[in-house]
C-alpha cells in the first residue's frame, strides 16, 4: 500500500498556542511536479484558513518514497544509533556554519583515536557537499540555501536519540 502525501500547516491562535493540521492526499506521481504540489498545498491551505480561526503560519509538503534497492538490505549489528559522524561546513560569507550529523556511523570510519577517517565514503559524501552531486539540479546547502564552501570541523558524538533527550555522553574532536 502506498505511503499519502502530507500537507502540513502550522497554526498558532489568538493567544500564541500552536497547532498542527495535517491532510494527507493521493496524485500522479508520473505527471506531477514539485511545483504542482506546492500549488495544490497552497490551495488547501487556503481551505483550512477558511475553516480555522488560528493563523496559518506555513505548511510543508512530505512525499514518503521507498527505500533505494542498492542500500543495504539490514542495519550493520554491533553499531549503535548514538555513534554520530558530526560534521561543520562554512558557509558563504557568513561567520556560522551549517552542522551535517549522521547516526550509526559505521566503526570501520573510526580511527584507533575516536576520530572519523575522512577518506573514502566520507570523503565522497564530503566532495558530493562541497563540490557538488552529479545529480542534475540538486545541491547540498544550508538550511538557508547558501553555498558551503568548506569543512570546518568534524567529530565523533554519541547523542541520546530518545524523545526529549539530546544529552552528549562523549566527543571526540578532530
Amino acid at each position: 500500500m502506498p505511503s499519502p502525501t502530507i500537507f502540513s500547516y502550522e497554526l498558532i491562535d489568538a493567544v500564541g498556542v500552536h497547532g498542527t493540521a495535517n491532510v494527507y492526499v493521493s496524485y500522479d506521481a508520473a505527471t506531477e511536479t514539485v511545483s504542482g504540489l506546492l500549488g495544490a498545498a497552497a490551495a488547501v491551505g487556503g481551505l483550512i484558513d477558511a475553516v480555522t480561526a488560528a493563523k496559518v503560519t506555513g505548511f510543508t509538503v512530505n512525499v514518503p518514497a521507498l527505500r533505494d534497492p542498492g542500500w543495504k538490505s539490514a542495519a550493520i549489528a554491533n553499531v549503535d544509533m548514538e555513534q554520530t559522524l558530526l560534521e561543520n561546513f562554512h558557509i558563504t560569507d557568513s561567520k556560522y556554519v551549517q552542522a551535517i550529523d549522521i547516526p550509526c556511523l559505521r566503526d570501520t570510519l573510526i580511527d584507533v583515536s575516536g576520530r572519523p577517517i575522512l577518506t573514502g565514503a566520507i570523503a565522497a559524501f564530503n566532495a558530493a557537499v562541497l563540490l557538488g552531486t552529479g545529480i542534475t539540479g540538486i545541491g547540498i546547502q544550508s538550511k538557508f540555501l547558501e553555498n558551503l564552501t568548506a569543512l570546518a570541523d568534524y567529530a565523533v558524538t554519541f547523542r541520546k536519540r530518545s524523545r526529549g533527550r539530546r544529552a552528549v555522553s562523549k566527543v571526540v574532536v578532530g
